[in-house]
């Protein structure tokens, strides 16, 4: 049993002030003369706390200059004092300020102006931290996560690799106590299992990247479900809310399929059963996530990486796919070595892309017009695959690179808001 180990890595570096300390009253030589009154601080929105080295939050009060450089925003706790943040905006009554990599209940916040000889009043806040570790099994240097995914009571599997070679799917207990490892599907040393989703009435199904999807049962090996003709690959899958698997793949089709109680064979795609259907499609696609009657199609073409939205009628077939965002011409800087492999969507519509690229995850507008790095300077490179439990925390995959300070590991990051309903 292993405890949570907070991850906050940071590219920023905030210099210690060593005159923030509690008992400090004046860091100015005594025969200097003050030529301002010390800010006063009333309150600090979001109310309630928030996440230690993300985003802003912001400091109301009084006596603040309108002039960034001028102040400066401090905060301590028990082992750190005087941790300045890092101010993006100013006014004379407001500052937004990026917090620092502290965390705590009861964080000690003041501020400095310059010109004025003494700190402001002091509040208390908690800052919370944004990533958590949640797989205590991992062996440093040679056992790597390829895939993960969270059952209908929330319990977490993660498909292993050891120096290459599969290891089964280990179950991870994540509950408030501690974290336990026990391994559910047994090795097949022939499949690393690209992809773990589970149905309406919880049965694990799974991608290997060839053309079958695979039917996974506890203490057993995976055992093939649903099979179709060369030349059919299967990356990813998703489930909708009318229990269809949409597949995935490096295809000419997307492929719709119901699942069923036996394994079903198909040999050829000009007889298909009334439990399979074929929608033309001919893109790269190893990503796709289904949210109000659409399927978010994450892959590429002959120019780059991009995401397709594929519209849905009343009888779940696709109707239209339209280009929704073209992630080479946003990111500017495309390597044909940069992955994108996953896809998860927020309950407000946002896309989430996992990658290799310096930015881990990327974070996509709900309407597809704005994309960024989730948390900048927060996640290290690479990662691999997205699951989402039924709370604010998004699960991820994260696979050592030569980046100083990246591991194999499995996270969880607060999300500060709900999934998109998962079926």
């Amino acid at each position: 049993m292993m405890r949570p180990i907070y991850i906050l890595t940071y590219f920023l570096v905030l210099g210690l002030f060593s005159a923030c300390d509690e008992q400090a009253t004046s860091i100015w030589d005594p025969n200097a003369q003050a030529i301002g009154s010390a800010p006063t601080l009333t309150n600090i929105t979001p109310e309630g706390g928030y996440l230690s080295g993300v985003d802003a939050i912001t400091i109301n009060g009084t006596g603040f200059s309108t002039n960034l450089s001028d102040n400066k925003i401090y905060f301590s706790n028990s082992s750190e004092k005087g941790v300045a943040g890092l101010i993006l905006s100013a006014s004379s009554t407001q500052i937004e300020v990026r917090p620092p990599n502290i965390v705590g209940d009861t964080i000690l916040v003041k501020a400095l102006v310059s010109g004025s000889e003494t700190f402001s009043n002091i509040l208390t806040y908690k800052l919370s931290p944004p990533i958590a570790e949640v797989y205590p099994g991992l062996v440093p240097g040679s056992q790597t996560p390829v895939s993960l995914g969270l059952d209908n009571n929330g319990d977490l599997y993660v498909a292993v690799t050891e120096s290459g070679t599969p290891l089964g799917i280990n179950k991870i207990d994540i509950s408030a106590t501690g974290e336990e490892v026990s391994n559910f599907i047994l090795a097949n040393n022939r499949f690393k299992f690209d992809a773990i989703d589970f149905s309406s009435d919880n049965k694990m199904y799974i991608c290997v990247g060839i053309r079958a999807v695979f039917l996974g049962t506890e203490g057993a090996k995976e055992g093939a479900h649903f099979i179709m003709p060369n030349p059919f690959s299967f990356l990813n899958f998703d489930m909708d809310d009318s229990g269809f698997m949409w597949l995935v793949g490096n295809n000419t089709h997307l492929v719709r399929h119901i699942p069923q109680s036996s394994r079903v064979n198909i040999s050829n795609i000009n007889s298909l059963p009334d439990n399979t259907m074929i929608f033309s499609f001919e893109k790269d696609l190893t990503g796709v996530s289904y949210f109000n009657s659409a399927l978010y199609l994450l892959g590429k073409d002959e120019t780059g990486p991009k995401i397709w939205k594929a519209s849905l009628n009343d009888d779940s077939e696709v109707i239209s796919v339209d280009e929704f965002a073209d992630l080479g011409s946003a990111l500017g800087d495309i390597d044909p070595n940069d992955t994108f492999s996953d896809i998860a969507i927020a309950e407000d519509g946002m896309l989430y892309v996992a990658t290799n690229r310096a930015e881990s995850i990327l974070e996509i507008s709900a309407d597809g017009s704005t994309i960024g790095a989730l948390y900048p300077g927060v996640l290290y490179p690479s990662v691999t695959s997205l699951d989402w439990d039924t709370g604010e925390f998004l699960y991820a995959n994260t696979i050592e690179t030569t980046v100083e300070g990246s591991i194999n590991s499995v996270i969880k990051i607060n999300m500060q808001k709900k999934s998109a309903p998962d079926f």
